[in-house]
C-alpha cells in the first residue's frame, strides 16, 4: 500500500516542500517565507503551497499518511511547540494544530528543529552513506554532525542514527555557544553567540560596515578587494574555531555543512588539514563535508520524522 508523505522545512527566508510516495521523493518546490507578513501569512501561504505541491503528483490530502515539519528554533519534546528561534513569529505557536486547521484535514502533523533534521537526512541518506564507504561504519554507529550556515547557524549531534535533543529540546544549539566574549549582541540575550559570526547576515552586514555597499554573502566571497579579503578570512578562523570546540564536546566522525553559505567552495580551504591540526585528541581526523543530498536536505529529514514509512 503507497503511503504518502510530505516534508516541510520553515526557514527564515524560504519554505520548502516535498512529497514522498514509500521513501522516495515525487515532487519539490520552495516559495518565500515573507516572515515579516506575520504568522497567519505564513500559514496560508503555505497550506496553498501544499496544496500545489500534492496536486503535481495527483495526489490529494486525503491520500497523505502524515506531515513532518521543520521549523527554524528549539521545539520542546513535550509540547511541540518552538519555544526559542530567530525566527520569532513561530515562537510558542502551536503550529502543528494551527496548520491542520487551516488544511481542514486530520492528519498527523510531526515537528522538529529544522538543523536536527538536516543532520538526520544527511547521516542516513547522505554524508553519513559517504563516510560508511570510506570507513566501513554503518550510519547506526556514527556520530555526525550537520551546521547549518544560513540564514541562522544552528546544528544537530546525531548519535548512533538518532539525533540528540536534549531534556527540553535545546541539545546541540550549537549556534549559541560563545565565540567571542562579550562580542556582537544575540538575539537570544547572550553576547558572541556563534550564530551572530557564521551566518549570511552577518557576512553582509560586516561588508557593508566596512564599504558603505550592500551585497550577499555569496557575493562578498567573490569579492577580491581588501576589505572582502579580511571578510573572507576572518569568516574562515571562526568556523574553525567553531568546528574545533565542537570537536572537544562530541569527538564526532565528520561534520556536513549545509544552508547557503555551505555552497560558497572558499570556505573549505584547507579547513580540515587546519582542524586535524588542533583538535584536543590528537590523531583523530573528522571529516568535514560539503551537504551530500542538497542545501536543503531538511525536507527529507522532516518526512523521516514519520521513520515508520521512510526508513
Amino acid at each position: 500500500m503507497e503511503k504518502t508523505i510530505i516534508g516541510l522545512d520553515i526557514g527564515g527566508t524560504k519554505m520548502e516542500a516535498a512529497i514522498f510516495i514509500n521513501g522516495q521523493e515525487v515532487s519539490r518546490a520552495r516559495i518565500p517565507t515573507d516572515r515579516d507578513l506575520g504568522y497567519q501569512s505564513v500559514l496560508e501561504r503555505l497550506s496553498k503551497h501544499i496544496l500545489t505541491t500534492l496536486e503535481s503528483t495527483n495526489k490529494g490530502l486525503g491520500d497523505v499518511s502524515g506531515i513532518g515539519v521543520g521549523l527554524p528554533g528549539t521545539i520542546d519534546p513535550k509540547t511541540s511547540l518552538m519555544i526559542n528561534g530567530n525566527s520569532e513569529i513561530f515562537i510558542n505557536k502551536n503550529f502543528s494544530k494551527d496548520l491542520k486547521s487551516i488544511l481542514n484535514a486530520n492528519i498527523e502533523i510531526r515537528t522538529a528543529n529544522d538543523a536536527n533534521l538536516f543532520a538526520l537526512a544527511e547521516v542516513h541518506r547522505g554524508a553519513g552513506l559517504k563516510f560508511a564507504a570510506e570507513s566501513g561504519i554503518s550510519p547506526n554507529e556514527q556520530i555526525g554532525i550537520g551546521i547549518i550556515l544560513g540564514t541562522g547557524n544552528g546544528g544537530g549531534v546525531i548519535i548512533n542514527g538518532e539525533a540528540y535533543i536534549g531534556r527540553h529540546g535545546g541539545g546541540a544549539e550549537v549556534g549559541h555557544h560563545v565565540l567571542y566574549s562579550n562580542g556582537r549582541p544575540c538575539y537570544c540575550g547572550r553576547l558572541g553567540c556563534a550564530e551572530q559570526y557564521l551566518c549570511g547576515p552577518s557576512i553582509e552586514a560586516s561588508y557593508k560596515s566596512k564599504t558603505g555597499l550592500t551585497l550577499r554573502a555569496s557575493e562578498v566571497f567573490e569579492e577580491t578587494n581588501e576589505s572582502a579579503r579580511q571578510i573572507q578570512n576572518q569568516y574562515q578562523e571562526d568556523l574553525l574555531e567553531f568546528l574545533m570546540n565542537l570537536c572537544t564536546l562530541f569527538d564526532p566522525d565528520y561534520f556536513v555543512l549545509g544552508g547557503g553559505i555551505s555552497t560558497i567552495e572558499k570556505i573549505y580551504e584547507n579547513i580540515e588539514e587546519k582542524l586535524w591540526a588542533g583538535v584536543f585528541v590528537k590523531g583523530s581526523k573528522p571529516r568535514v563535508y560539503k551537504h551530500q543530498i542538497g542545501d536543503s536536505a531538511g525536507v527529507l529529514g522532516a518526512a523521516m520524522l514519520f521513520k515508520e514509512h521512510m526508513l
